[in-house]
């Protein structure tokens, strides 16, 4: 016969496979999960209507799974990771590449005291919708939600934000990976130590460059496209807040590591910034736009392209000159629409 404290774990993992075959038929996200949010641009369709994308992503942590230990151990076992800060900075990267996404889920959110159910989440656990909301931008320019715990328990709270973006202003599109962030990407050894084991570091003065702009223009708004991976996104808002950088919108690469997907963490960024940037200027296209990025990849053909496709949509171009580029690489844009630079200091007034 069993003893008692081998019925209670009988008990207790029954009760566990229960809620999650119960949380996979109804969508509700189980206890062990989480969900992550990604802050997205709202378009006004008229003066009170507004489209708000929702984007999310449902995971299972696995922070005890033994596999997931033992991959971290033999990927900082290969880095010749010993410093035990580096350690924990690889660890605490790399996690979101070891979950456990959770397709087939609907999250619901809760917003201005509405509830509003997502479609189900994808194989790699993302989750979009749009909805048209009667909104007041007087009131606030930013739409925050927060999804429902429907564990009823009181310690989880997953929160988004949607920014407002006006029909007229300006906006920056900018790169982060040395653009905003050094990362030393032409370097492969530099890339991933700054990009897994080193604390992110800002370019000089890209921060307080950002923060004029966001003064000197009306209805500045700001979006980051770049070819870093979902999985890094809280990584990189908790950069962004703590350098002082403007809020903004994140366009990332979706990829799983699970399948083909995760080839496209290495791909040529071209057709997928591309694509990204030119979505964002079709949405707003009574809006201007400041692109800024860097000379390591493929920024100034990116750029020096969508310019010859919209040109009264774009302001100027800012390139981070961080391999001696020439002039070459941006060919086709009037000599005045376009600048190196080597900080944010040197533009600054």
């Amino acid at each position: 016969m069993l003893g008692l404290s081998s019925a209670s774990l009988v008990v207790a993992l029954l009760a566990v496979s229960l809620d999650k075959i119960s949380s996979y038929w109804t969508g509700r996200v189980a206890a062990d999960e989480r969900v992550v949010f990604f802050p997205t641009a709202g378009r006004q369709l008229n003066q009170t209507h507004w489209e708000v994308p929702i984007h999310g992503w449902i995971f299972e942590p696995e922070q005890e799974s033994k596999k997931r230990k033992a991959f971290l151990k033999v990927l900082a076992k290969s880095l010749k990771v010993s410093d035990p800060e580096q350690k924990s900075i690889l660890n605490r990267r790399m996690r979101p590449f070891v979950v456990d996404n959770q397709s087939y889920k609907r999250p619901k959110i809760t917003l201005r005291g509405s509830t509003f159910r997502m479609p189900r989440s994808k194989k790699n656990g993302h989750f979009t919708s749009t909805l048209i909301l009667p909104w007041n931008s007087k009131e606030a320019t930013t739409i925050r939600y927060q999804a429902l715990d429907d564990t009823g328990g009181t310690n989880r709270r997953f929160e988004g934000a949607v920014h407002l973006v006006p029909r007229t202003g300006v906006s920056v599109i900018s790169d982060i990976d040395d653009t905003i962030k050094i990362t030393n990407y032409l370097d492969k050894k530099a890339f991933l130590k700054n990009t897994f084991l080193l604390p992110f570091q800002a370019v000089p003065g890209m921060a307080e460059l950002f923060q004029q702009w966001k003064a000197d223009h009306e209805n500045c708004c700001f979006h980051f496209v770049s070819a870093s991976p979902y999985q890094l996104y809280e990584e990189l808002e908790s950069f962004r807040q703590r350098e002082g950088f403007p809020p903004a919108t994140f366009h990332l690469k979706t990829i799983r590591p699970k399948d083909k997907s995760i080839l496209q963490l290495f791909a040529d960024p071209v057709d997928y910034k591309r694509q990204h940037i030119e979505g964002i200027l079709r949405r707003f296209p009574k809006r201007t736009f400041i692109f800024v990025g860097d000379s390591g990849e493929k920024d100034c053909e990116i750029y020096a392209g969508i310019y010859k496709d919209y040109p009264n949509q774009v302001q100027q171009i800012w390139i981070r000159n961080i391999n001696s580029a020439t002039a070459e690489r941006m060919k086709g844009v009037p000599f005045e629409k376009w600048q190196y630079f080597g900080n944010g200091t040197e533009l600054l007034k």
